[in-house]
């Protein structure tokens, strides 16, 4: 009889590709997260879609979270992700029936980001950092633990992003 791994166990395979990624090209370091984060949302428990594409499109996976879809954006660019390539992924969620998004950035936002994203808009995306998924990765918290911790941040201040550190009350 073959024995299932834990989570924990899961995790540490995770932690080893997730390491390994970091001397990838640049291209192979996009490939390698859309991997981990796949293969992160099935130990945890959480439906989810590989990467696709439509017409016009590419989306990157996406995930069904507490009855919501949520698509998925991955970016692992040398520098900091600027407000251009989050406004394309608002507009990808915005023409979508219902549904949200997660934005992962591995090197952060700069300043624009942040600042221009939410204004005039009906927030739906949530944005999240390489310090974040490290944390998920590495066992500080849970993905459920940080996308309901964002999620509480844009619905009851208007945030898209969250801090690192997770209040669990």
């Amino acid at each position: 009889m073959t024995q299932k791994n834990t989570y924990l166990q899961d995790l540490e395979k995770l932690r080893q590709a997730f390491e390994n990624a970091h001397s990838m090209s640049p291209q192979q370091k996009g490939y390698a997260l859309e991997r981990i984060f796949v293969d992160l949302m099935r130990i945890s428990g959480i439906p989810v879609e590989e990467p696709f594409r439509i017409v016009g499109e590419q989306i990157d996976g996406a995930i069904k979270y507490d009855g919501h879809y949520y698509l998925v954006e991955l970016k692992w660019f040398a520098e900091a992700v600027e407000p251009k390539h989050i406004g394309s992924f608002y507009f990808k969620v915005d023409g979508k029936l219902g549904a949200r998004g997660i934005a992962i950035a591995m090197n952060g936002y700069t300043s624009g980001v942040l600042e221009s994203v939410a204004k005039g808009k009906e927030l739906k995306i949530v944005l999240f950092d390489g310090t974040h998924l490290a944390n998920v990765i590495y066992g500080t918290y849970t993905f459920q633990q940080l996308l309901d911790h964002a999620i509480k941040c844009a619905s009851l201040r208007g945030q898209l992003y969250c801090s690192h550190s997770l209040t669990f009350v």
